[in-house]
């Protein structure tokens, strides 16, 4: 009979297992990332509490000791907490249960907690783990909030959009607009690969664009021509993108309608042709319009100017030889006729230097208005060097335009203030600038004879007065020359009067010729 043999522990080495053990395990609690604690099952007091769930509570482990969880938080929700107690106390443990607490300070913290009753020197104790997925919650809940956007986009898209998967081209999602547009059911779409749906005949050339796609992982189709189940023909642009989701490739291919706007470019380019055709005719018939003007004008100047020559010269020539034989009156008549023939000609000068505005090339540089303007003043009191006026002229900015045709319209309207303010003792003239709609307004004004508003409409058409021409020589055409070059410069011009009050005469140039 073999003597029996028993197993020996060593006291020594067991309290030495024993503290390896218990600081492995403090360790390992304190270090946690998670939450850790350790409370009494009876009322809750916490016996230890590690540095995770101390930073949560902003606090120190001696201060936590003795305390309970709801002094330093809350459940959020009675039914929760209520619910996560039932399955402790039921299974003695509760596993990932996920519940909001408030915290002291006043945050809303999602947790997942994991309890477990167990038993420590003998007494019975609840070890808890708590996990702070809050930002991982707002992360699920902003992918939810994004994928439901997307979701309504590609619902109400009113383009067509095919998902497609990367590797094999198949079709796993498609949506209303492009089923409508293309009049394929869902399930037609559902599973194919793109070159195999009715609407993509070539096979082969959408096989190699799909090897294009997978490479650069963008292509576009400018204008891609497709049937309908119905027969119908209408023309898109085909938009291939690649997405990474989920890890995964997956490519969204957007599918617009372009027919009407194919059909609305056609209609354009129809009518541009077309207009660019009435451009040439209309541009032939002013060309025509232009040569029997010059031949007016040529009549004008030498058919019309021969017979008034001939009429001023052959009164002179009575005058001269037969003024003794005449009577006061008949001498008066002579007077009178070779008066009118000379105005007859400075009408005609006026008519043919109106006509000739428009065809005159302009040119366009940079000059100072104030010489041109007091050379123009200097012109005028040549003519009238009995008169006293007073011409005030301020300091102008320069122009840009045609100077000849700019100091027709300065003499103008100078010649103008000159003639109304004959009648008025002492007669005076300014001319300035002000700024009006965000550029140079130049303008002269007197105080002379004036005129009234209501006729304002008359002022700048040809042969069109508002005085009478016993009081004012003149021919009607001044205005209108400078209305016309005006224009021409893409200005425009305009007067405040008031009769006996003076009156006022503003012109503009355009954005590109006022500096």
């Amino acid at each position: 009979m073999l003597p029996q043999t028993s197993t020996s522990i060593d006291p020594v080495q067991a309290q030495a297992d024993l503290r390896e053990s218990e600081e492995l395990f403090s360790n390992a609690f304190w270090l946690s990332t998670d939450c850790v604690s350790l409370a009494r099952a009876s009322d809750g007091t916490l016996l230890r509490a590690n540095a995770a769930l101390c930073r949560m509570w902003t606090t120190t482990p001696e201060e936590v000791i003795g305390k309970t969880c709801s002094d330093y938080s809350r459940w959020l929700k009675e039914d929760e907490r209520l619910g996560f107690l039932s399955a402790l106390q039921t299974n003695g443990e509760c596993l990932d249960y996920e519940g909001t607490l408030r915290m002291r300070d006043g945050r809303h913290v999602v947790f997942k907690l994991s309890s477990r009753t167990i038993t420590l020197n003998g007494e019975r104790c609840i070890l808890n783990t708590r996990r702070d997925v809050t930002q991982e919650r707002r992360i699920e809940l902003a992918l939810k909030l994004s994928e439901l956007k997307y979701r309504r986009l590609f619902e109400t898209a009113k383009d067509g959009i095919l998902i497609l998967d990367a590797q094999t081209g198949m079709v796993t999602d498609v949506n209303p607009f492009l089923i409508e547009l293309m009049g394929f059911t869902y399930e037609q779409f559902l599973g194919k690969a793109i070159w195999e749906l009715g609407f993509f005949k070539d096979v082969v050339a959408n096989e190699a664009k799909f090897a294009e796609l997978r490479s650069k992982e963008y292509v576009r189709y400018g204008g891609l021509p497709l049937k309908t189940r119905d027969g119908r023909a209408i023309e898109v642009e085909f938009v291939s993108n690649v997405y990474l989701v989920d890890g995964e490739k997956v490519i969204q291919c957007n599918i617009r309608d372009v027919t009407e706007r194919r059909k609305a470019e056609e209609d354009v380019r129809r009518l541009n042709a077309t207009l660019e055709q009435r451009v040439l005719e209309r541009t032939a018939q002013l060309e025509a319009a232009n040569r029997e003007l010059e031949a007016f004008s040529y009549s004008v100047s030498h058919d019309l100017r021969a017979p008034l020559r001939a009429v001023d010269g052959y009164s002179q020539a009575v005058l001269e030889d037969y003024a003794p034989q005449l009577a006061g009156e008949g001498e008066r008549f002579l007077q009178t006729i070779r008066a009118s023939a000379r105005q007859m000609g400075t009408l005609i000068d006026d008519l043919l230097r109106f006509s000739r505005l428009g065809r005159e090339a302009m040119k366009n540089v940079t000059f100072p208005t104030t010489s041109l303007v007091r050379s123009a003043v200097e012109g005028l009191r040549a003519l009238e060097i009995d008169r006293g006026i007073d011409v005030q002229i301020d300091d102008l900015p320069p122009s840009h335009g045609d100077p000849a045709l700019l100091r027709q319209v300065w003499v103008n309207l100078l010649s103008n203030a000159f003639k109304y303010t004959r009648g008025s003792h002492p007669a005076k003239i300014e001319v300035g600038s002000r700024q009006e709609d965000g550029g140079t307004a130049f303008f002269v004004r007197d105080n002379g004879a004036g005129f009234d508003m209501r006729y304002s409409d008359k002022l700048f058409g040809v042969f069109q007065r508002l005085h009478r021409a016993e009081e004012y020589e003149g021919t009607g055409v001044g205005l209108a020359i400078c209305q016309r070059i005006i224009h021409r410069h893409g200005g425009r011009i305009w007067a405040e009067s008031k009769v006996n009050s003076g009156s006022t005469f503003f012109f503009t140039l355009g954005a590109e010729t006022t500096r």
